[in-house]
């Protein structure tokens, strides 16, 4: 069985498709395969490099990034995936560390991460995320500084052990965006394990164009959070530190969204988890104020 499988799920981007599949290609260990998912690219995306252990797949109408990926795990042949978001790309040695670093919490965790080199191709500024230690073993033993960790994190450069992501079902395709910290939320609430490798090993790049994941209707992104908020409302409750984080990035966008009465429902629920949670109550106090 392959090592380890580097899912690629594109859209309309085939220059920035070529350094995502060459960087999978440049790993360190020639054990693995490059799984490309052609989500309706028009014209349909092509295969520049014939490397053998390079596959095309393609879904002839625009499913969206979740089905794309589902699709990548559904072929995948090997005891890890990973994901790779087309506009991105791998250090040399990242499949090699990350794939050590699963090995070496074998009998804790499910899934992990590493930093990320955030590259702004607008103003050529450089900086870093995903940066908060994280070790979350199964199943949920870990601080409240891991589990806030987990809000942070982004599907792009994560690695999974295939059968556990398979056993939880892989990625909502229902949600439009946070599809990532919904499948964190439901593996975590299932038992499952996570961490962070203290390493960057993933070029994450910032550019004018919408990322894969990214909506620009603001109130389809709150809605999308807030069902995630009542679905695992049970598992964000236990963790308060999480909750704040979590809730009150909804809160936020909510606001932005004009959702006034979701708005002030949140901060109530946040504040009911977290009674003294500071930018909660002041929001409320805000809100309250310019109501009258």
């Amino acid at each position: 069985m392959t090592q380890l499988t580097i899912i690629i799920p594109t859209h309309n981007r085939p220059e920035k498709l070529s350094d995502a599949v060459r960087s999978a290609l440049s790993q360190t260990i020639e054990d693995l395969e490059v799984i490309i998912v052609d989500d309706g690219s028009t014209p349909p995306a092509a295969i520049e490099n014939h490397d053998p252990r390079v596959s095309l797949h393609r879904h002839e109408a625009p499913k969206g990034v979740s089905a794309a990926r589902n699709k990548g795990l559904a072929i995948a042949k090997s005891s890890y995936v990973a994901f790779l978001d087309d506009d991105d790309t791998l250090q040399p040695d990242y499949a090699a560390k990350m794939l050590e670093f699963m090995r070496c919490h074998s009998n804790e965790i499910d899934f992990a991460w590493p930093i990320l080199n955030v590259l702004n191709t607008c103003n050529g500024k450089r900086s870093q995320a995903q940066t908060q230690p994280c070790l979350i073993k199964r199943p949920q033993k870990g601080t409240e500084k891991s589990f806030v960790a987990t809000t942070y994190v982004r599907t792009t450069g994560m690695m999974f052990l295939t059968q556990s992501i398979r056993q939880n079902d892989g990625f909502d395709q229902s949600l439009a965006v946070s599809e990532d910290r919904e499948l964190i939320f439901r593996m975590l609430d299932n038992g499952c394990g996570c961490g962070l490798l203290n390493a960057p090993l993933v070029n994450f790049f910032v550019h004018p164009s919408p990322r894969l994941s990214t909506n620009d209707n603001l109130a389809k992104q709150a809605r999308c959070d807030a069902m995630i908020a009542k679905r695992h409302g049970h598992f964000i409750e236990k963790h308060p530190s999480l909750a704040s984080r979590y809730l009150n990035l909804l809160a936020r966008r909510q606001k932005k969204a004009g959702l006034w009465s979701e708005y002030r429902a949140t901060l109530l629920a946040l504040i009911k988890i977290k009674p003294f949670d500071v930018r909660a109550l002041k929001r409320l106090f805000l809100l309250i104020l310019a109501r009258r």
